[in-house]
């Protein structure tokens, strides 16, 4: 989202992780902000973009005892140049993070990261078009919108990265076979394998065994 942003707006983008911040020796994680906030207000307008924020802007802690003072010392650091006395003007910050639940809530205040967007997992139209994009890369036996249409509907709940697994897994079980083609078969395998894991094709069952499974099963 990050880089579509940035090359929508065609403005200089600066990407930096939060555990980039974190070092053992005290006062490198303030003086790495304070750079990349230099950098990116010589470059303004500008896009600042910290991957995995929750590194760096967990909540501080009440007390004092067993903190680590480097990180806070960071945070304070960060939350200085993002509103503090010096202008950031033509400089946007960007952050990502999997955990809203421990930011300090310093960092979400108005002039910070006052806007909040929920990334959520795809629908069955969004589905359809992250599959067009992998199945683009893989030589397919029929129509690639038809066979988008049909796996968006055989993966519900499915992200962007496990739609990317299916379709490696399917041209993997294509080549195994020694196919010149992915068709419907291998996605559906390669589906079964990402929901289920690895068929267990050695373990020797008798007919009861099959049997009892099967009534389980059913």
């Amino acid at each position: 989202l990050a880089k579509a942003v940035a090359g929508e707006a065609d403005a200089p983008f600066l990407s930096i992780s939060g555990s980039d911040f974190i070092e053992m020796f005290v006062g490198v994680g303030p003086s790495r902000v304070r750079d990349l906030f230099k950098q990116a207000r010589e470059k303004a307008p500008c896009i600042v973009f910290i991957d995995e924020i929750d590194a760096v802007a967990r909540a501080r802690s009440r007390g004092g005892m067993g903190s680590n003072d480097e990180r806070e010392n960071t945070l304070n650091q960060l939350l200085v140049e993002m509103d503090g006395f010096s202008t950031t003007d033509g400089v946007v910050v960007l952050a990502g993070t999997n955990r809203v639940d421990i930011l300090d809530p310093a960092i979400l205040r108005p002039g910070r990261f006052d806007r909040q967007i929920t990334v959520d997992k795809p629908d069955i139209n969004g589905r359809k078009q992250i599959f067009k994009v992998h199945l683009a890369k893989l030589t397919i036996k029929g129509d690639i919108d038809d066979y988008a249409r049909r796996l968006s509907t055989l993966t519900p709940g499915f992200a962007g990265a496990e739609i990317a697994n299916i379709c490696n897994e399917a041209a993997i079980f294509a080549a195994r076979r020694e196919k010149d083609a992915v068709d419907l078969r291998d996605f559906e395998a390669a589906a079964d394998r990402v929901i289920g894991g690895l068929e267990k094709g050695k373990s020797i069952m008798t007919p009861v065994e099959r049997r009892t499974v099967a009534y389980h099963e059913a």
